[in-house]
């Protein structure tokens, strides 16, 4: 069963405590600023999938945390400017993912495992989320503390996961397993993996991370990594030969982690409209606007991304295109599975601070 929130609703009644901020904007003009927008939604998100640990759920994988979730929370706690949830989520985070003696965390710990942390390897976008939430909160609350982890995970990031290929610098998705040695079409990239917002933040946090030549890489594989009739990027793309291909070692498909592709790059500018272009048309086209996992060799649909969040992710894309004037969907936040809902919020998040027209409250 799904959950749905209207965070004015809430405030204008009175049933949450919001900040200085909004309370004095509600109380003028009846309007909430974007950033306010997200903090009954995180509210609604923080109960369904944050232990009072600080352990953020993945409800799809019989309720094991990664560091990819550990950063969301962390990072839409900071919006949300909940300082205490961010302190527990961190605090959580580095005393059970940091286990591999550098400042990267391990990227899977399992409740039912013995020892929980089986695997050392990281997962280059977890660490990019949590370096992200700690530069924002080092900003937000003016703590340098987090400003020096931050600046930590950035360079250790660009010490252990960042290649020079023939397209440029590139992110490995893991220290290990995804190298040129490693498998025999890598470098293996994950284009999901650039979260545009967090390279951009951390390349300010330290000079040693190169964040202008990766968003380069980015951007111009998000162009030429297209693949089949649909033009869609795969999941894991092969970086070995002249040209990107899918990797071999997995399925030829546009599915749930390239979907985080055109969120990350609507996220952080409007400038790109070609690159997000083919996304809102394989939509259109394949499935009525509706996302999908597709097969690349046919564009075929080959199960439905049914869930409010995955909607979400097409409004946001379309409000950076300019094609619509509103998203419903995207504002009327609902939980449904961790992955989804995640993604339901960013988007939402997205939405607030880059294109507010598209917010029945700011229009």
């Amino acid at each position: 069963m799904s959950r749905t929130v209207s965070f004015k609703a809430m405030l204008l009644a009175g049933s949450i405590a919001a900040s200085p901020l909004a309370q004095a904007t509600a109380a003028a003009d009846d309007a909430l600023q974007p950033v306010d927008y997200v903090a009954g939604s995180w509210m609604l998100y923080r109960h369904d999938y944050v232990t009072p640990e600080g352990r953020v759920i993945d409800t799809r994988a019989n309720g094991i945390s990664h560091s990819e979730g550990q950063g969301y929370g962390m990072l839409i706690a900071v919006i949300a400017d909940d300082r205490k949830s961010f302190e527990r989520i961190w605090d959580w985070t580095k005393a059970n993912l940091y286990v591999r003696g550098d400042s990267l965390a391990a990227w899977r710990w399992d409740p039912a495992a013995t020892p929980h942390v089986a695997d050392t390897n990281n997962a280059t976008d977890g660490d990019l989320l949590i370096g992200w939430a700690l530069a924002k909160a080092a900003h937000v609350w003016k703590d340098s503390d987090y400003a020096r982890d931050a600046k930590r995970i950035a360079e250790e990031i660009a010490d252990k996961t960042v290649v020079d290929t023939a397209f440029g610098k590139a992110l490995l998705p893991g220290e290990r397993g995804f190298g040129a040695t490693d498998q025999p079409d890598g470098p293996v990239v994950n284009l999901s993996y650039w979260v545009y917002p967090a390279i951009a933040e951390l390349g300010v946090a330290s000079s040693r991370f190169p964040a202008d030549e990766l968003i380069r890489t980015g951007l111009s594989l998000t162009q030429t990594a297209r693949f089949g009739p649909a033009a869609l990027p795969a999941d894991w793309i092969s970086l070995k030969g002249r040209t990107p291909v899918p990797a071999s070692a997995y399925p030829a498909q546009f599915g749930h982690d390239a979907i985080r592709i055109p969120l990350y790059l609507a996220w952080y500018s409007r400038d790109h409209s070609d690159l997000l272009t083919p996304f809102a048309d394989a939509w259109r086209d394949i499935n009525n606007g509706a996302p999908s996992v597709i097969e690349l060799a046919n564009a075929a649909t080959l199960s439905q991304m049914p869930e409010a969040g995955y909607r979400a992710v097409t409004e946001l894309v379309d409000c950076s295109l300019g094609r619509e004037a509103a998203a419903p969907t995207a504002a009327a936040f609902e939980t449904t599975d961790y992955y989804p809902s995640t993604l339901h919020l960013l988007s939402l998040v997205a939405v607030a601070e880059r294109y507010p027209r598209c917010l029945p409250d700011t229009q």
